[in-house]
């Protein structure tokens, strides 16, 4: 028994497990099942039902090719003309208008049969159908003038009839294809065009006035002049009760005031004054801003804005706060308690009607100019609707924009609407400031208002204003002091802004360098008799203060006198820790830091000379033999990573070059292992990890640089493909039959990726490549036992390949701004629960942000991958954009806290890493580490 179980214990002990090898993955291309041939079979005796059950299904079969096209419309015509029911007849018309579109099909085959019908057809919906169709057969033939011409006459006379979809289709035809061609004037000039328009302006049903005003902005956008004879019609049309009219007609005022803005048109009073048509037509969409339609306000709203002609008195009067209403002066709430508080006393009785209301105007005394723009603006800013308030933002923004003027008495206007409920309208006023910020000088009680956005939850309109103070000019010191407490004040609410409340604090400091010298000692508690304490650098509030202070005292020399030895010390730690905040102050740079700039500048030089220097010397790379190569490649490898640990802030180029050579170092130590034929396992598997060493870089040459020009594109791809050769000739002579197929499959794979680059731009790669390339289509790659001896003989023709010039390229890179990397505090969640971290980061030179990942590690190893939303990328710059985004952080009890991880990665591109293993991504910042501590829960 004893034996037996010592038996057992050595089996059990002796027991090998054999690790089957993964299977390779392969790309699947999925390929859409043919459709079987189209087959009507309308003249089976079906009812109306069933044939409008094959109509449906057949548009459903669409886009079709001009084949099926031409094959089905005779069983459709002959269907068309043989049904008595309209829903029939104006389905299969529906249908000729998505025929007329097939690529291919000659729409004139349609209107040929279907011209004749427009006399015949009774139907008011199978006729307006009829028209709808021809109008777009004829936008599917623009060359054929004749054919309009025929259509227009067709629709001509049938702008008589009863039913107002009819008539209402036949202007729309008129309009898009009407012409004033001279070969078409015996026809329909553009005049008689108009005219016939203007005529059904005043049509009963307003289905066909708003046709009639959409034909003539329609012939405006085919390029056809507009009259202004149409002016009165349209001014007309302003008036009408259907809101559909009222913003068409106010869209054919806003063009003619563009086309003929100096024009003198007479405004109706009975003194007969004509004033400009830019200021009458400015006017009367004015009007439409207390429209009883949200729709026809929003349309006025937005027309405003692009009339830059308009005279200054008509821009003024829209800001004027003495408002009409049913003949009162509307004045506002802050206005009538000024008046009050002025007024200082009651009623007393002693003087006749001393307490009448004294808004009241006299009939007589208005004028129609007045009432027109007057107080336009200011309607549109309080309106109940958020499209309507925005619309308006954006008018008063682009108006002031082109007057100073009306730039300074906008600005409590748009100033007012930074306290809007709704954050896109808060938004818009901020932005709207922005784009004004070089005509305006906030003023203290202006300030006040907006200082309070700094205390909004939400992120985006505190970045907004931060932006947007550190651009304005400021008029006193108390309002470069309350800017700057108000900063200190959003720290304390938002720790995580602190980034952006530097670069506030700095560009305030920047634009107020007087005003900040005023309050140097009270930001720096300074005491002209005793010393202050020194303050921790570490401080973000008082890093705020200093970097206002430094960047001012760039500025004002004069100001240094003032900084005690601690400060003086403070700003040489923020010189080094913050350079990209803080400007250099000539009098406390001493001698060893200029020097040291100085060096940096030359560096910077001298760095772009050697590294033309040294791949001068690689010139003649390929003609070395391989000993030479790799020893002059692993000199060149071994200076460029000095360059880079002496100088953290070496060019992108450099970087690239290095990586290129390191990887062109490699393959050289693979071409020296070709002419070993032993077939030990441990160096087979170094082969396979210096080729995926290869191909990880050439994926981070591809993924991380921008800019590759099609010589380094072309010299990466090709070292993948002598990588990918070299591995395949030591599988096909050492591996087994299972791993010998996976690879050849794997090979040819990669082949025929960038077969299409190689054979459009040969002259770009090597002769190796070329002839290795062309193996795709001439070689039989299930004859394994050939495969060997082609790829042994094609291995004499490897070289390492080198750079002729620098490269020109830009790294994509990130930087994490929140949370910090020193944070000491755990954030405390229950176990199992979630917390949140706000992620705050930087990335430049990145094209699409969707490739960007947060990668979040556990102390156990456990990895997550967050891909933030669209809605939290903010574009800064070209290829610059900030991301903004809270990271779930949840896991299980820990005994004691633990750090994780957060980084940023990017999805990497490269086909050889593609096809050999699961994709990985590639970082693009150094791991964040945020101390967490899982608590259990309360019961």
């Amino acid at each position: 028994m004893a034996a037996k179980l010592k038996k057992r214990a050595l089996a059990e002990f002796s027991h090998v497990i054999q690790e089957e090898p993964k299977p390779v993955k392969r790309l699947r291309l999925i390929t859409k099942p043919a459709q079987p041939e189209l087959h009507l079979n309308l003249q089976s005796g079906c009812t109306s039902q069933d044939i409008l059950h094959a109509l449906v299904i057949l548009e459903h079969r669409f886009p079709i090719d001009h084949a099926t096209a031409e094959r089905i419309f005779p069983e459709l015509m002959e269907q068309y003309s043989a049904s008595r029911d309209t829903l029939v007849r104006s389905k299969i018309l529906s249908v000729f208008t998505r025929l007329a579109t097939v690529p291919g099909f000659n729409p004139q085959v349609i209107s040929d049969q279907l011209l004749p019908k427009l006399q015949s057809e009774e139907s008011h919906k199978v006729l307006s159908n009829l028209l709808s169709t021809l109008t777009t057969i004829g936008c599917c033939l623009p060359n054929s003038l004749a054919f309009h011409q025929h259509l227009v006459a067709a629709a001509q006379k049938l702008l008589v009839n009863a039913g107002h979809l009819v008539r209402a289709r036949c202007l729309e035809l008129i309009g898009e294809l009407g012409s004033c061609d001279d070969k078409t004037k015996e026809l329909l000039t553009t005049d008689s065009v108009l005219y016939l328009l203007g005529q059904y302006t005043a049509d009963d049903d307003p289905r066909v006035r708003a046709a009639a005003y959409t034909a003539m902005l329609r012939l405006y956008e085919r390029g056809q002049p507009l009259s202004q004879s149409v002016y009165s019609q349209a001014c007309g049309g302003m008036n009408d009760d259907n809101e559909d009219v009222r913003r068409k007609a106010a869209r054919l005022v806003w063009v003619l005031c563009r086309l003929y803005p100096e024009s003198m048109v007479n405004c109706g009073s009975e003194g007969g004054e004509e004033l400009r048509l830019a200021d009458d037509g400015f006017a009367k969409i004015c009007n439409l801003m207390n429209d009883i339609s949200v729709n026809v306000r929003v349309e006025a709203a937005a027309l405003l804005g692009s009339l830059h002609q308009v005279s200054g008195r008509f821009l003024e009067q829209t800001l004027d706060k003495k408002l009409m209403s049913n003949m009162r002066r509307k004045v506002s709430a802050h206005d009538r308690a000024k008046e009050q508080f002025e007024s200082g006393e009651w009623s007393t009785g002693q003087r006749w009607a001393d307490d009448k209301p004294r808004e009241s105007v006299d009939a007589e005394s208005i004028s129609l100019m007045n009432i027109g723009a007057c107080g336009a603006f200011v309607h549109g800013l309080e309106d109940e609707f958020l499209e309507v308030r925005n619309a308006a933002l954006d008018s008063l923004c682009e108006l002031a924009v082109q007057s100073p003027r009306f730039a300074v008495l906008s600005q409590d206007s748009i100033i007012d609407m930074v306290n809007d409920e709704i954050e896109s309208v808060r938004l818009n006023a901020i932005n709207s400031l922005r784009k004004l910020s070089k005509h305006l000088v906030l003023r203290d009680d202006q300030l006040d208002i907006i200082l309070g956005v700094l205390q909004d939850y939400s992120y985006s309109s505190r970045e907004a204003l931060r932006g947007l103070l550190g651009e304005m000019r400021m008029a006193t010191r108390e309002s470069v002091n309350s800017t700057i407490m108000a900063l200190l004040d959003n720290l304390r609410r938002y720790p995580q802004d602190r980034t952006d409340i530097w670069s506030c604090s700095q560009k305030v400091g920047q634009r107020h360098a007087q005003l900040t010298m005023m309050l140097a000692e009270e930001l720096l508690c300074l005491h002209p008799y005793f010393d202050s304490p020194e303050p921790d650098t570490e401080d973000p509030a008082y890093v705020t203060v200093l970097l206002a202070v430094f960047n001012a005292a760039a500025l004002c020399p004069t100001m240094v006198a003032l900084f005690p030895e601690h400060t003086r010390r403070h700003y040489t730690y923020l010189r080094a820790s913050l350079p990209h905040l803080l400007s250099p102050i000539q009098a406390l740079e001493d001698a060893e830091s200029q020097v040291g700039e100085k060096v940096v500048a030359m560096a910077a030089t001298s760095t772009g000379d050697f590294l033309r220097q040294l791949l001068s010397k690689l010139s003649g790379l390929s003609s070395l033999d391989l000993d030479s190569a790799e020893q002059l490649l692993r000199i060149c490898v071994r200076d460029l990573e000095r360059v880079e640990a002496l100088d953290s802030e070496v060019s992108a180029s450099t970087e690239c070059t290095c990586l290129f050579l390191s990887s062109q170092l490699i393959l050289t130590e693979l071409m020296k292992s070709t002419v070993r034929t032993d077939t030990d396992k441990v160096y087979q598997e170094n082969v396979a990890a210096s080729v995926d060493k290869i191909l990880q870089q050439s994926t981070q040459l591809q993924t991380l640089y921008l800019g590759l020009g099609g010589e380094l594109a072309a010299l990466v791809r090709q070292t993948e493909v002598k990588a990918l050769a070299i591995q395949l000739l030591f599988r096909l002579e050492r591996a087994s039959l299972g791993e010998k197929v996976r690879a050849c499959n794997t090979f040819r794979q990669y082949l025929s990726l960038i077969k299409s680059s190689v054979d459009s731009d040969p002259t770009s790669y090597d002769n190796f490549t070329r002839q290795v390339v062309s193996l795709y289509d001439s070689v039989d790659w299930s004859r394994l036992q050939v495969l060997p001896e082609i790829f042994r003989d094609l291995s004499k023709l490897l070289r390492p390949a080198t750079l002729a010039t620098p490269c020109d390229v830009r790294k994509t890179t990130a930087v994490i701004h929140e949370p910090p990397a020193s944070s000491d505090m755990p954030i405390k969640f229950p176990a199992s629960l979630a917390a949140t971290v706000t992620l705050v980061a930087t990335v430049y030179n990145l094209e699409e942000t969707n490739r960007v990942s947060i990668l979040v590690r556990y102390p156990d190893q456990i990895t997550q991958f967050v891909t933030p939303p669209l809605t939290s990328w903010t574009r800064l710059g070209p290829l610059r954009h900030r991301l903004v985004t809270p990271v779930m952080l949840s896991h299980s009890l820990w005994s004691e806290s633990c750090h994780v991880e957060l980084s940023l990665v990017v999805e990497a591109c490269g086909e050889g890493r593609q096809l050999l293993k699961l994709q990985e991504n590639i970082p693009l910042t150094k791991p964040v580490k945020v101390l967490v501590s899982p608590k259990s829960l309360k019961r």
